[in-house]
């Protein structure tokens, strides 16, 4: 999976809007606006769903003068089908609603995501899904979390591809990404791009430097015969 990042990987979703004339971008959970705000930098219309009650009216107060950010009050299950019956045309999903502790919504409701999800199979257009926390469908979410409230990586892959012309599907950096097919390459070109720079940042030479440390703290707590003990203890010196 790699890195763990606030928000969706902005410059994947700046790329995808480019090549393809994404003009819309959905948001469930809007918690505190700041990817709204973002959006709306981009897209001509962002549209904001959040079913906590304090969070809607505190976040609506802060950003409700940006005129194509759209902010509505309720449950996903509900307003997402409002707004893809008059959608138009393709857009990005960034689906964050479930719960997250706090004054945010969702305790005894934690992960609307496999409703949302197939709500937008029944898109008769093309479109582009992000989901925030991966980490925590790859396996069971941490306390107080209600584990048989939250599909796993399975489920959640399964209702992904269950539309007719399939989508290419990655996770990277705490987000599972689902594109049409053929967004493949971008998505993948992206993906291989931040690999990589992981890759180097993990090279050969602090895996050296990480075990010279690891040697140094068993030559204080054990005695190796001479020669083995020469090549153990000068790794740092190579």
């Amino acid at each position: 999976m790699g890195i763990v990042r606030m928000g969706p990987p902005t410059e994947l979703v700046c790329e995808l809007r480019r090549t393809f004339r994404i003009t819309k971008f959905i948001e469930s959970g809007t918690f505190l606006g700041d990817t709204a705000y973002w959006a709306s930098k981009l897209f001509e219309k962002v549209v904001t769903i959040e079913r906590s009650d304090s969070i809607y009216r505190q976040t609506k107060q802060k950003y409700g003068y940006i005129n194509n950010i759209e902010f509505l009050y309720g449950d996903t299950k509900h307003k997402l089908p409002e707004i893809l019956s008059n959608i138009g045309a393709p857009a990005i999903f960034w689906l964050d609603a479930h719960w997250c502790g706090g004054q945010s919504y969702g305790k005894g409701d934690e992960c609307p995501l496999i409703q949302e999800i197939e709500t937008i199979n029944k898109s008769s257009y093309d479109n582009f899904i992000f989901i925030d926390d991966a980490r925590l469908f790859m396996s069971p979410p941490p306390r107080p979390h209600l584990i048989d409230q939250w599909p796993d990586i399975s489920m959640i892959s399964n209702s992904l591809t269950s539309v007719h012309n399939g989508r290419y599907i990655v996770i990277i950096e705490d987000v599972i990404i689902a594109v049409p097919i053929f967004a493949k390459s971008i998505v993948a070109q992206y993906c291989q791009q931040i690999n990589t720079k992981l890759w180097e940042n993990c090279d050969t030479t602090n895996f050296r430097k990480g075990l010279a440390l690891i040697c140094q703290d068993l030559k204080k707590c054990v005695r190796f015969p001479k020669k083995i003990a020469n090549n153990l203890f000068n790794l740092d010196r190579k």
